[in-house]
């Protein structure tokens, strides 16, 4: 192959004044005997036999092989087309012994030239062959005539048609067994025998020609119409990769008409022709992988070199190569075809902040990929059952240290008999590894009613808000238990608390003027005067204007004492002392950190309104059926509007545009048999990105402009070598850690009796035709407390039932839930005090006092109790899946040529000529570049600072080339303020929407979770 024509291509741009030479037909006979004999295999190299259809070549000596006759014209084609090349014969004597097994399968070969394995395909009893190539007069027209005098059904090997015949018979055996059970052995086996209709039928194949420009959708599409849509078995691809321009085209081709199977494969075999290409002739293989394909090399045998006298060594030029190439199949199935893998945002993470964005893009037309390496959805908020959370712990458990003794882990489960339960109702306990609650008139609440798509939830009102207080004045003592305490939320309620003095109520009543809470004086005091309806029109405005006022007052407090929280504010401006500032902050849990005043008062505005919203006594809502509920509602509000999601296969790497060449420290194939490779430049990995994408798990490419990342590890898909990152540094961030113990219990831990008779209830009597109450207590209360363990250390305590589906309807069982900050209590510390203080042991059976009266459950109606630390870190990291790096289904451990780390370029195998030759070319394309670049500038007449103008603006333009990587935060460390991730997905949509430049319509904006149409026509 001549170096003066670098792509073949030559003669199809000739002058049109020209005259075309008429070239005669000439006929060739190939010898399929004789073609079994050439080849050997190349020094150094181990022949991957187990990856054949057949290991061992099939003897078949004593069967005539019919040679081919082969038509060509001798004359120098652009496309090489007049050659018989020495892949061709590789091909041949390949399924000429059955190591390749063509019988009664589907064949198609690209770029078929003389069409030699196509014709071998036929004669081996493929059911059906598609020869194509490049449309083109000529090539078409000798390809019929090849098909016309080879492919007719009297030139079958005679072993294919007996094999043909074998196949129709144990098929309608097959189905005679089924339709007939009843038939005795002697009736199948005649029914089996076939008639001559069918013996014609079985032997029925056909080879036909079409033309395939790859990339071209309509030739595509006709070529998939002879398996009906479905892919073909057999793919060849014969010495055609010499065309690097089109390899793009060949790999979106390829990754199309190959059948979306296990069973089916592609073989590549080719000669590196041109030495000083080969980079670009492996590169074809990193554009299979980027399309979710994986190769591996089969075979590596030595010919006569078809172009002795091209340039370059002859170790590189002479061996033909032989790899296979097949569909990749992760635990999410096969990739995505070409065309369906562009988007314009990925996200990855599948909790609360990713899946409202997800909808909130979604519904403004926004085309979304959703991925998550796990199977569930919610991410940090993701709700299991009792086998899902035993698996995440005994994982959990075996990543920590193995010389800490059991006792002192962070996890460790104490008492686990749940197999006592019958498995159907163990099924109905749903385990959230967070607990949530809302606020019922708080941000996310709001968003979702004015988007309607709250009608796709239900919540039901938390039952009682509590504050959990010692009993005894003695807070060291570790048997004190703790009893429930009412938290005064409106004027009455603080008016008639006798645990404050009256100077501390009205500074209290004083900032909560001052905060705005007009609707929660207006609504929930039951002594205020009646007026105006708070929620009329007028109303509503009137109380948003004060609220903003209220917003400036307390933001020029904070500009004043930025270091200042809530609860130094309070007790500075209001003098509030420490028990009434307790009730303002609930235990300064209302205290955002890093201090931001404003969005504390926000939040104590939000409480205070929240109270008897939607019919409940306390500010909170539960959602029914777990913590998950919310993301995938977004999730499938966001699949509606089309997005499409994928689990168990996640983000891999953003990977950067443009050319790229740096070590890769995952190679481990060292070789030192094969003259081809050079361990010197074996860690050299060269890629050009043209386009801005994404790389997931399995390894395929996904062009998109934006990509959404969590915050906490979104350098980890930035980096190159983010494989190699110690994920157990002890200096590393692991962003929010909550320490978490999670138990089931048979009886509540608080009942309804004891909310009363703590007056965090209204007491109510109930007439003879009223039995309401007992509807509503037929489950133990959904109860949210909060629990200050220690000075400093604030646990949530979350008991929930079947009265929110998270627990069997037995009237009695409940989970409790006791959650808190790792850095003021770690979940060793968190066990145990949950063990003590609220476990009431048996004196019998324990050691420890037991503690004073108090809420409790007795130890024997504990059937599980576990303890964890729920790091932002670590399940954003579990939500990433390790990249696949097996080339192959069945990796051949005995191969060291084999390229079986998908993750390496197969360009990492390219000899050391060949590299220098492609580091010569890019620095020549960059200089000339450039030279142009300044030439244009010379003739615009620019001066030096519109030059560096332009260079700023070029800038900007090589930066349109790379995905924008927008990082969202997963998890928030006040536990109260669901609105913060509600403000974090605003903020990221607002951000993609600007990065995306979308078109508006006329009269319309973009608006962050647009309100869902009606239902129906009737409902608008």
């Amino acid at each position: 192959m001549s170096s003066d024509d670098e792509q073949g291509f030559g003669d199809l741009f000739a002058s049109a004044e020209e005259t075309v030479p008429v070239y005669p037909i000439e006929e060739l006979h190939v010898d399929r005997m004789q073609l079994q004999c050439e080849g050997s295999t190349n020094p150094g190299f181990t022949t991957h036999l187990e990856a054949f259809d057949h290991p061992t070549p099939q003897d078949r000596t004593d069967l005539p092989l019919t040679p081919l006759k082969v038509y060509f014209r001798n004359k120098r084609h652009s496309l090489w087309g007049h050659r018989l090349w020495n892949a061709a014969k590789y091909m041949v004597k390949r399924m000429d012994t059955q190591m390749i097994d063509v019988r009664g399968k589907t064949v198609l070969e690209l770029g078929a030239g003389l069409g030699v394995p196509s014709l071998a395909a036929f004669r081996n009893g493929a059911r059906c062959v598609v020869v194509t190539d490049y449309p083109d007069e000529d090539l078409l027209e000798i390809l019929e005539m090849n098909v016309k005098a080879n492919c007719t059904p009297d030139l079958l090997d005679n072993d294919a048609s007996s094999f043909l015949l074998k196949e129709a018979e144990r098929r309608k055996a097959m189905w005679s067994t089924v339709n007939d059970k009843n038939k005795d052995d002697n009736n199948n086996t005649k029914e089996s025998l076939l008639d001559e209709v069918e013996r014609q039928r079985a032997t029925q194949t056909h080879c036909v020609v079409e033309p395939l420009l790859w990339g071209k959708e309509e030739h595509i599409r006709k070529v998939l119409s002879y398996t009906g849509g479905a892919g073909f078995d057999i793919v060849i691809l014969s010495d055609i990769l010499f065309n690097h321009f089109c390899n793009d085209d060949l790999a979106d081709t390829l990754a199309r008409v190959l059948q979306r199977s296990r069973n089916s494969a592609a073989y590549c075999v080719f000669s590196h022709h041109r030495a000083h290409k080969q980079v670009e002739d492996l590169q074809f293989f990193d554009k299979c992988v980027a399309r979710g394909l994986r190769y591996e090399q089969l075979d590596e045998e030595s010919y006569p070199m078809m172009f002795p006298d091209d340039r370059g060594p002859e170790e590189i030029r002479q061996p033909v190569r032989v790899y296979k190439i097949i569909h990749y199949f992760d635990a999410a199935g096969a990739a995505f075809p070409p065309g369906e893998d562009i988007f314009d945002v990925v996200l990855h993470g599948t909790g609360v902040v990713e899946s409202m964005l997800s909808a909130a893009l979604a519904r403004c037309g926004v085309r979304v990929l959703h991925c998550d390496g796990q199977e569930d959805y919610g991410g940090v908020f993701k709700t299991l059952n009792i086998k899902q959370m035993r698996e995440y712990l005994a994982v959990r458990g075996v990543e920590e240290e193995e010389e800490e003794k059991e006792e002192k882990r962070d996890i460790h489960i104490m008492v686990d008999r749940m197999d006592e339960i019958e498995s159907r109702i163990r099924g109905k306990y749903l385990l959230d590894l967070l607990p949530t609650h809302y606020l019922s008139n708080g941000e996310t609440v709001q968003q979702l009613i004015k988007s309607d798509m709250a009608r796709h939830l239900e919540f039901c009102c938390v039952s009682g808000f509590t504050f959990l207080m010692p009993l005894s004045s003695k807070p060291d003592n570790d048997n004190n238990g703790f009893g429930l305490q009412s938290i005064p939320l409106t004027r009455s309620q603080v008016f008639v608390d006798d645990r404050m003095s009256l100077i501390q109520k009205r500074r209290l009543m004083k900032f909560v003027k001052d905060v705005e809470a007009t609707l929660a004086e207006q609504t929930h005091a039951r002594t205020a005067e009646t007026g105006d309806d708070p929620y009329s029109q007028a109303a509503v405005e009137h109380a948003r204007a004060v609220v903003e006022a209220a917003v400036a007052r307390f933001a020029e407090e904070a500009m004043k004492h930025p270091e200042e929280t809530l609860s130094m504010m309070l007790e500075r401006k209001y003098g509030i002392a420490e028990a009434a500032a307790d009730i303002v902050t609930l235990m300064q849990q209302l205290d955002i950190t890093p201090p931001d005043v404003v969005r504390s008062v926000s939040l104590v505005r939000h409480v205070l309104t929240s109270c008897g919203a939607f019919g409940g006594e306390t500010p909170f809502l539960q959602a029914m059926y777990g913590a998950a509920e919310i993301p995938q509602n977004m999730c499938r509000i966001a699949a509606v509007w089309n997005a499409v999601f994928v689990l168990r296969r996640g983000l891999h790497r953003v990977v950067p545009s443009g050319y790229k060449q740096h070590n890769n420290n995952n190679n481990n194939n060292n070789n030192n048999n094969n003259n081809n490779n050079n361990n010197n430049n074996k860690s050299d990995m060269i890629e050009q990105v043209n386009y801005p994408c994404v790389e997931l798990s399995n390894l395929q490419r996904i062009k998109t402009k934006v990509v959404v990342l969590p915050q906490i590890i979104a350098n980890r898909f930035t980096s190159l070598s983010s494989d190699t990152m110690n994920n157990k540094d002890k200096n590393i961030n692991n962003g929010v850690c909550f320490s978490r113990v999670i138990m089931i219990a048979r009886k509540p831990l608080v009942t309804w009796a004891e909310l009363r008779a703590s007056g965090c209830i209204k007491t109510t009597t109930t007439t003879e035709n009223d039995n309401s109450e007992d509807i509503n207590e037929k489950s133990p209360p959904i109860v949210f407390a909060l629990c200050r363990a220690k000075p400093g250390a604030v646990v949530h305590v979350q008991q929930l039932s079947a009265a929110s589906e998270q627990a069997p309807n037995d009237n009695t069982s409940v989970i409790i839930h006791f959650t808190v900050n790792e850095e003021e209590m770690t979940a060793v510390e968190l066990r145990e005090f949950v063990k003590q203080r609220f476990v009431k042991q048996h004196a019998e059976s324990s050691t420890v006092k037991p503690h004073s009266s108090g809420v409790g459950i007795d130890e024997s109606d504990v059937i599980f109790f576990a303890s964890f630390v729920l790091r932002e870190r670590e399940e954003a990291e579990r939500s990433r899946v390790a990249a696949n790096n097996n080339n192959n289904n069945n990796n051949n451990n005995n191969n060291n040529n084999n390229n079986n780390n998908a993750n390496v370029s197969e360009t990492c195998r390219a000899h050391p000529y060949a590299v220098e030759e492609y580091r010569k070319r890019q620095e020549q394309h960059q200089r000339e570049q450039e030279h142009l670049l300044e030439e244009d500038k010379e003739k615009d007449g620019s001066s030096k600072d519109n030059i560096n103008n332009d260079n700023k603006d070029n800038e900007d333009e090589e930066d349109e080339d790379s995905c924008v990587v927008v990082p969202v935060p997963t998890l928030f460390q006040n536990l109260i303020d669901d609105g913060a991730y509600v403000e974090a997905a605003r903020k990221a949509f607002y951000t993609i929407m600007s990065k995306l430049q979308k078109p508006q319509e006329e009269g319309k904006s973009y608006e962050f979770l647009e309100r869902l149409p009606p239902v129906n026509a009737e409902n608008a």
